[in-house]
């Protein structure tokens, strides 16, 4: 079958290829943390990535030529300025990264326990003393006993479990030569999922996905040196990012259908229609499609387990015609070799999906049944155990220590959480990502609910049981782990991305539902392909609930990032529906306010009249309006805020992403809403005729259909 099917695998493959890479689907902190570990070990040979996370204009002029500035144990240096690298812990407190703070003190009040430390711009930054507290001083240094006024000091600090900054060791100085600058991370580097440890910055992240586009990005990176092309120039940066995705995820991604295809055909028992049908499901109607525009690790996954996988049962199907044992043997441990070490590598791209090699080993103990299969698969996963080892000591000096332990406190939820991040899954966040509107699995990809039924069909025939388990465990316990995750949201996404390694396995169960429910199950299908399709052309990672794009006290589960943002940009270029929202609830704000300064109704219809057409007239000309309200703790009262939002700026219709690969700061007219950069940060290859056009996606519409005819050709003479 594999021989005969080589043309239709093909095929397959480039138009799985060609329809991710069709999409750059622009940055974020997410896939510019992997992308700057590429670029530092390809560029630098290191595994640090101090060199890749701030960036700089390197002219003044409308070059987009950028210059990276180094990081030297937190701090760097910028026009003569020196920054000190902040970053706040959830409790909105800020806390240097590299846990000393210099300055002078602004103010102390001995009876409450606390300082504030001064920078050159008068900035404060409060921190507690506990009785634990060391104060030295440098020789010939102020001798008072207490701490005072405009005193120079450097502070050995951290957080403490309630997220207070908490000093540990202060030291008096004779004086600071120049004083920092303190700068908080998020806005200025290109990510801020970052871990520190010993002095230099590290992605946040388990390496495997930035393993796996190192080939990628040193061809790219050697071309470009032989012609002479600057890899830091902003649009260099945006096109090598776009290709080292689609040489590595892409690539993967397009794999895997054809991986998808080929278990297909084996659990439909070679029917051809059914076998394409399911793989158009998985590859175009789930979120497998949006993932595979980004250089996110869930697709990489998802294919080294689904990899796994297919070895394991081809392993425990197929009747090998040889009369030699030996042989046989030689190729099933062989095979075996190969799902563990595929099996491995998912988990060294994110840690937790070790339980699911688990459950691989288990299916291939109990289902699989050769003599000494445990043995070869153990020795596959070795490999992945050496590498993650060797680069945990490298980073942090351990071998079995993992980088969270040393990441950006924004994600930690505290001692109460393992690894400060999980706790017991909630049963309003699984209701959330499995139905609702605001990341709602079966909501964006309607047609997996056929798949779920298929999955729970298989459980009662003898044949499927065993893999149906496994496919029920595997998306049972990615709803769990999800539902336990501290950021289980995803933060800037549309889909439940954390679900995403669980996608293909589920989307197997389609084989059942196709054929007892094949126009249901159709239909569905291609409900999922336009949401699907309109989520990535539009902007996969839309900012819905988070920045501008947020109501204030409107619960998570009520946002609806499918009609009130993509849907709306690609019809209008702006997302009215949350502007309309936001304007509804700054002129109740404005009602309250008026009526307690005693304004009469007249006079309140009258002014909120203006208001409503002056907030109308700059939606209308995309000029930033008052929008955003914002509440504030003063003492012990409350105060609310209105600002200004750039979210009525037009964006779109298509590749809508803003963020850049160099971060999200502005520099005059460069990275300014609106902006050149704002516009073409994410893009599709069909702009290159229609730019910014909805037009842009009839070339792929067009690829995608002759491709579908032809596959249609090829499979009746297969």
């Amino acid at each position: 079958m594999m021989e005969k099917n080589r043309p239709l695998r093909w095929l397959i493959f480039l138009t799985a290829l060609i329809g991710f890479g069709y999409f750059q689907s622009g940055g974020g902190w997410n896939q510019n943390a992997r992308f700057a570990m590429v670029r530092a070990v390809v560029e630098r040979g290191e595994l640090y990535i101090d060199s890749y996370l701030i960036y700089a204009r390197a002219k003044g002029d409308s070059s987009t030529e950028l210059r990276r500035l180094r990081t030297a144990n937190g701090e760097y240096e910028i026009d003569g300025e020196r920054r000190l690298l902040m970053w706040p812990s959830r409790s909105g407190r800020f806390c240097p990264v590299n846990g000393t703070l210099e300055g002078v003190i602004g103010a102390s009040h001995p009876p409450t326990g606390a300082i504030q430390v001064e920078d050159a711009q008068k900035t404060a930054i409060p921190i507690a003393l506990s009785p634990t507290t060391k104060i030295e001083r440098e020789p010939g240094a102020s001798s008072a006993s207490e701490l005072t006024d405009g005193a120079s000091i450097q502070v050995r600090c951290g957080l403490d479990e309630s997220g207070k900054l908490e000093a540990k060791v202060i030291r008096l100085l004779n004086s600071i030569p120049r004083l920092p600058v303190f700068k908080d991370l998020g806005p200025l580097a290109a990510t801020g999922d970052v871990s520190f440890c010993d002095g230099h910055f590290y992605p946040n992240k388990a390496p495997g996905a930035s393993f796996t586009a190192l080939p990628a990005y040193w061809l790219i990176f050697h071309v470009e040196q032989i012609v002479g092309a600057n890899p830091d120039d902003w649009w260099a940066l945006t096109i090598n990012a776009w290709l080292t995705s689609l040489l590595s995820v892409g690539i993967i991604s397009a794999v895997g259908a054809v991986i998808f295809f080929q278990l297909a055909l084996e659990f439909s028992g070679g029917q051809y229609q059914t076998s394409l049908i399911a793989t158009f499901v998985f590859t175009l109607s789930t979120m497998f499609f949006p993932n595979a525009t980004l250089f996110y690790e869930h697709n990489v996954i998802a294919v080294a387990l689904l990899g796994s996988f297919y070895l394991l049962y081809r392993l425990k199907t197929e009747s090998l015609a040889s009369p030699d044992a030996t042989c046989l043997a030689r190729k099933a441990a062989a095979r075996i070799f190969l799902a563990g070490l595929s099996a491995g590598w998912a988990a060294i791209t994110n840690y937790i999906y070790a339980v699911v090699v688990i459950f691989l080993g288990a299916y291939l103990v109990f289902s699989v049944r050769r003599k000494f299969a445990w043995f070869w698969f153990g020795l596959g996963l070795i490999g992945p155990l050496l590498l993650i080892c060797g680069y945990n000591v490298a980073c942090f000096g351990k071998p079995f220590i993992t980088n969270y332990h040393y990441q950006n406190p924004i994600f930690e939820s505290g001692a109460t959480h393992f690894l400060g991040l999980f706790n017991f899954p909630r049963w309003h966040v699984i209701l959330i990502i499995l139905f609702s509107p605001y990341r709602g699995l079966f909501f964006t990809a309607p047609v997996l609910i056929m798949s779920a039924l298929g999955a729970l069909a298989w459980c009662g025939h003898r044949r499927f049981r065993p893999e149906a388990i496994l496919i029920l465990g595997i998306f049972i316990f990615s709803v769990l782990w999800n539902a336990s995750f501290n950021g289980w949201d995803g933060g800037v996404t549309a889909v439940p991305r954390y679900l995403g390694p669980a996608i293909p396995f589920l989307a197997l169960a389609t084989i059942y539902s196709i054929d007892r429910w094949f126009k249901t199950t159709l239909l569905l299908a291609l409900v999922s392909a336009v949401i699907m399709l309109l989520i990535t052309s539009v902007d996969p990672q839309p900012p819905v609930a988070t920045g501008a794009a947020t109501v204030l006290d409107k619960p998570l589960w009520q946002y609806n990032p499918l009609f009130e943002y993509e849907l709306s940009v690609f019809v209008t270029r702006k997302p009215m529906p949350l502007l309309r929202q936001q304007e509804a609830q700054v002129l109740h704000y404005y009602e309250v306010e008026l009526a307690r300064k005693g304004w009469t109704d007249s006079e309140r219809k009258q002014e909120l009249s203006r208001i409503r057409a002056e907030i109308d007239r700059k939606i209308t000309a995309g000029e930033p309006a008052p929008l955003l309200l914002a509440r504030a703790q003063n003492g012990l009262d409350e105060e609310y805020v209105v600002a200004d939002s750039e979210l009525t700026v037009p964006i779109g219709p298509i590749s809508a992403h803003t963020y850049g690969y160099y971060g999200n700061w502005t520099d005059g007219d460069f990275g300014a809403a609106g902006s050149r950069e704002t516009r073409w940060n994410a893009f599709n290859l069909g702009e290159a005729l229609f730019p910014e056009s909805r037009w842009s996606l009839l070339p792929l519409l067009g690829i995608l259909a002759c491709a579908g005819w032809g596959i249609s050709v090829v499979s009746r003479f297969t």
